[in-house]
């Protein structure tokens, strides 16, 4: 029998015993040919592929905790680095990825990257759509990294400052309180200490600008692809997660001297 992943509207998303099945996209074949190019390189952590046909595209389903489940399992400083380690990874294998047809992306860019330092981001990597089986030791719970519908060019820094916005988190208690299931307020700056270790960056102003460039990115995304059209993000802005979305990026803004350079001086716990 199916299993019903998501329900939504414009993305049902069903199990059928290994495999999950989205609906088709015009860029679904690109992220058929990115999940094949990390399972031919040994990325594990990965979906692999399976195909494209009519008006879906399937790709394996990988056991374990994900979804609001795995929002509440990123509390402790063993999973922040967890977490970073395999976006290292991630990033470190698809450096090389150089396919023979040009890749097209759901915002419309092109290609792998044609400047330096760029690459394909997983463009999504949230606590949501991390997988973990906690019956592996701790450490090496994280098992998989899904949803990479959002796949796109950027930097580094660009899937960097996506994950820490929401895992340091630099959002206020309705968040780590409310979605994260934290019992008191994060230790933001440790945290991203934690996360800037284990990746191997450093905790400085470029860090922090990432940061804020991932939450100006988000918000600028979801009033683009409102203005064409997508049924998505018009339903997210009529349910006010534009406006949250911006409160997002003004706390940070009033904050961030707690996180950057200059606010070495600022206790570990801040």
């Amino acid at each position: 029998m199916d299993e019903v992943l998501q329900s939504r509207p414009d993305r049902p998303v069903v199990r059928h015993g290994d495999q999950v099945r989205h609906p088709r996209h015009p860029w679904s074949e690109s992220v058929q040919a990115l999940l094949a190019y990390l399972a031919e390189a040994g990325f594990a952590e990965a979906p692999r592929p399976r195909g494209v046909s009519g008006d879906h595209d399937d790709v394996t389903y990988i056991e374990g905790l994900s979804g609001d489940e795995a929002c509440t399992l990123v509390q402790t400083d063993a999973a922040v680095a967890e977490v970073a380690q395999l976006l290292r990874r991630y990033h470190d294998t698809v450096e090389g990825w150089q396919p023979e047809t040009e890749p097209v992306w759901f915002d419309g860019r092109r290609g792998t990257g044609s400047r330096p330092g760029e690459l394909v981001c997983h463009g999504d990597p949230g606590p949501w759509n991390l997988v973990w089986d906690l019956h592996h030791p701790v450490g090496q719970q994280l098992v998989g990294l899904i949803d990479w519908e959002y796949a796109s060019v950027g930097t580094r820094l660009t899937d960097i400052g996506y994950a820490l916005h929401y895992l340091a988190p630099l959002r206020d208690r309705s968040y780590w309180h409310g979605v994260l299931g934290m019992a008191r307020k994060p230790r933001r700056r440790h945290r991203m200490a934690v996360f800037a270790e284990a990746y191997g960056v450093r905790l400085d102003e470029d860090l922090v600008d990432a940061v804020v460039a991932a939450q100006r990115a988000g918000v600028q995304m979801m009033i683009d692809l409102a203005a064409l059209g997508r049924p998505r993000q018009i339903q997210l802005i009529a349910a006010g997660e534009l406006e949250r979305e911006r409160r997002a990026v003004d706390w940070t803004e009033r904050h961030r001297h707690k996180f950057s350079r200059a606010g070495a001086t600022v206790p570990v716990d801040a």
